[in-house]
């Protein structure tokens, strides 16, 4: 793995972690034993669920932010030109060896990779079948 993707790892274990706490909390809430506790502890309850909203919401941009900073492969074909190359000069996909050089960009963010996945243009490509791999450092 890389740094990229164990940073994205340990932000998407904080995030299920407060989700449970806050599923947890929200069970609480929805009991009797809230009701039986002070008005003043139930609004600090409240700001607190609030405030873990906030938090959950900001771990998922995070998360979104980290993830389009990795960089994917996509290999259509076994073959060592089975790489799905885009010239950004002319904007055409050819399959080709991974080669991330000059015009043709071979290396693919998951908002890129999902986006292909939405494209008329490759529907005829049985996406379960494709080799998504991480971009390794240098």
């Amino acid at each position: 793995m890389t740094n990229k993707e164990i940073n994205a790892e340990k932000i998407n274990v904080e995030l299920f972690e407060l989700e449970n706490k806050m599923k947890k909390l929200q069970e609480f809430v929805d009991s009797d034993d809230f009701l039986s506790i002070s008005t003043i502890n139930q609004m600090l309850l409240a700001n607190q669920m609030v405030g873990m909203a906030m938090y959950r919401d900001s771990l998922h941009k995070r998360i979104k932010l980290a993830e389009n900073n990795i960089k994917y492969t996509v290999q259509v074909l076994p073959q060592s030109n089975g790489y799905l190359n885009l010239n950004r000069r002319e904007q055409v996909w050819y399959l080709l060896p991974n080669n991330n050089v000059g015009d043709y960009q071979t290396h693919f963010t998951q908002s890129e990779i999902n986006e292909m996945k939405d494209n008329p243009f490759f529907a005829a490509i049985n996406w379960d079948n494709v080799k998504i791999e991480p971009v390794e450092d240098k």
